[in-house]
Order: C-alpha cells, then structure tokens, then sequence
C-alpha cells in the first residue's frame, strides 16, 4: 500500500505540473494581450487546478498502481509472494483500499471543490468582463476591446493609470463611419453615481472616414470627451459545472442529467482503473517496469473518450439517461474480468483458487 500511494502521489505531481504549465503558458498570453491583469493569474491557475485534479487523480492512481505492481515483478518480489500462497485477491485488497482513497478524494472534489471553484472561475472573468478597459492598458501597446469595436494605445501612463500621454484610439460604431482619435493627453474619469467612464482626451484631433476612400472629417478640438460603452449583460447564468448536487438532481433537464452522470461515474471510473492495474500490471521480467504503460494508455484513451462521448449524447437526448454511462463502466469490468481469467483459468470463478495454482503461476513467472 506505501508503494502504490507513493507511486500514484508522484505521478500525480507530474502530470499536474505539466498541466499547470500548459495552463499557465494561455494564461501568460491573456496577460500580454491586456485580456486580465497580471495579479488574477495566479489566481486562476490556482481555481483550474482544482478542476484539473478531478481527470488527474483516476489517471495518476490508474498509472502509481500500475507501476508500483511493475517494480515487484521486476525485482521478482510478485513470484516470491505468489509461491508462498499470496493470491490474485490478496493482491485486490489493498489496490481496492487505496482505490477507494481516491473514490473519496474524487468525490469530495466532483461534490465541493470542483462546483466552487467553477462557481469563482465564472465570476472572476465576469469581474474581468466588467472593470475598466483602462486598467489592462500597458504602455507602448496596443489593446483591443472585446468586442474588437475599439483600439487604443498609449505611449505613456502615470501609475494609478488615470492620466496617459500621446495616445490613440480606434472607434468603429455600427455601420458607421470609423473614427481615429490622437490627442496630446488623455484623463480617465468615473461617475460614481451613473457609474460610466469617460476618457477626456486634450489637444488632439479626430478623423472620420472608411480607410481608402477619398471623403474623411478632420476636426482639432482642444477638449473632447469620449463615452466607453457600458455592456450590461445582466445577472450571467450559472454554468452546469458550478451548479451543486442538490440543482442537479431533480432536475430534469438533459444536460444536468448528464452533468450528475459524469459526477458520479468518475468515483466509479477511478475505482476500476486501479483494480484493473492490478491483473494488466502483470509482465515477465524482461519486460522491466514500464512495459505495459504504452498498452494501459491504449486502455485509458478509449475508456476516457467513451465517457466524454456518452456525456454528450445524454446531454443531447441520443442516449437515454436511464443508460446514462453504465455501458462503458461495464466494458471496463468485463475486461478486468477477462484479464483475471487469463491470469488465474476459469476454476476461480467457482471458487478460491488454492495456493498451487498460484505458486505454479509464480514459478512460471
């Protein structure tokens, strides 16, 4: 048991690290393109790894146990214990155990951690959505809205990023006309009451014309104040991955249905991947530790897929959900099944295979 829970804890660290990073490198270039401030990254990567751990933790167990098991055959610590009477259900045993601590580590995960930590991943980007354009503006680069309606750049700003010098903006409005605004200075500045923002640009002009033709409007002002546009969504509509339980148990839309079959089958999902470690860890010793991982790979992307695959078509009304995820889980068993036949013969299925069957086997190991 130290050594599956060793083994599945580094796997585990691994692969979420080479998930962090991948996260965090389109993190890094939201930072640079102005879509989120430096100091929400962290914070972001932070929420997604709670997500990430809920795919991670079944493959991390499926792989420590399978490597854990590989290290006894290749030391020939499996044939000494398998002589001396230890069965294939010995074996079992502890795997369950330390299956059944990442069944509870997952469910607290799919029940709490995960519907939170989508619940604060949504409201974070709809606190980044709604704060002021200005506050992502860098100096000497361009940004550009959301909407991709307005650019604008700056060549310099003061810190609290109130006051900019030598800017430019792009507006396009509709089906109008675009405007290219250039000014000397330009201030900030935030009704409290209305709660819209102006950007009040000094010394500059304005031009107005589509590029390439032949009529444009050139006006110089001295003072010119600009309105951003205010983009009132409303209340955002809770996502299936944030709702609790409780919401998606009576209910009876397809997609909650869906949703509440993929939390409970990925407890299941973890359980069977680490027995099914158990018999397809199984190698001679020429073949070393790792020789099966390419074959338990081959393994998990199918059943992995399968998953995602009938979570779609529940979602989407072509499965019906009283079938819900069962057909795949099922397969996976019937391959367990399968590989402790080959491994034990078709007498352990009436009854305990006695300790010479299984020295027999150890010996020929």
């Amino acid at each position: 048991m130290k050594e599956m829970l060793v083994t599945w804890l580094a796997v585990l660290v691994v692969l979420l690290v080479i998930m962090i990073g991948n996260v965090l490198g389109r993190s890094l270039s939201s930072v640079t393109d102005g879509v989120i401030q430096a100091d929400m990254l962290l914070i972001l990567v932070g929420v997604k790894s709670i997500s990430l751990l809920v795919t991670l933790i079944p493959l991390g167990l499926y792989l420590g146990i399978l490597l854990a098991h590989g290290r006894f055959y290749r030391d020939n610590e499996m044939s000494v214990m398998q002589a001396c009477g230890v069965s294939w259900f010995d074996l079992m045993r502890p795997t369950a155990v330390i299956g059944l601590l990442g069944v509870l580590a997952i469910s607290l995960l799919t029940i709490f951690a995960s519907p939170w930590a989508a619940r604060f991943e949504q409201q974070l980007k709809q606190q980044i959505r709604d704060q002021s354009a200005l506050s992502l503006v860098t100096p000497g680069k361009f940004i550009e809205s959301s909407d991709g309606n307005t650019v604008f750049f700056a060549r310099q700003s003061n810190p609290e990023r109130t006051q900019f010098n030598d800017v430019f903006m792009y507006r396009q409005k509709g089906d109008g006309d675009p405007a290219v605004d250039s000014a000397r200075i330009a201030t900030y500045q935030h009704d409290p009451e209305t709660g819209d923002e102006y950007l009040i640009f000094t010394d500059g002009q304005t031009t107005v014309g589509q590029p390439g033709g032949g009529e444009y409007t050139v006006t110089d002002f001295k003072r010119q104040g600009i309105l951003r546009p205010r983009q009132d969504s409303g209340e955002p509509r809770l996502i299936i991955k944030g709702k609790r339980l409780s919401n998606l148990w009576g209910s009876s839309d397809l997609a909650d249905r869906a949703e509440l079959q993929w939390r409970i089958s990925i407890p299941l999902a973890a359980l069977l991947l680490a027995l099914l470690a158990v018999p397809l860890s199984y190698t001679s010793p020429r073949e070393g530790r790792f020789g099966k991982i390419a074959i338990a790979i081959l393994i998990y992307i199918p059943y992995a897929n399968l998953l995602v695959l009938m979570r779609k078509w529940i979602a989407a009304g072509t499965v019906p959900t009283w079938v819900g995820l069962w057909p795949v889980h099922v397969a996976v068993t019937l391959l367990i099944l399968l590989l402790l036949v080959r491994r034990m013969g078709w007498r352990w299925l009436f009854g305990r295979p006695s300790a010479q069957v299984l020295s027999s086997h150890g010996a020929s190991a």
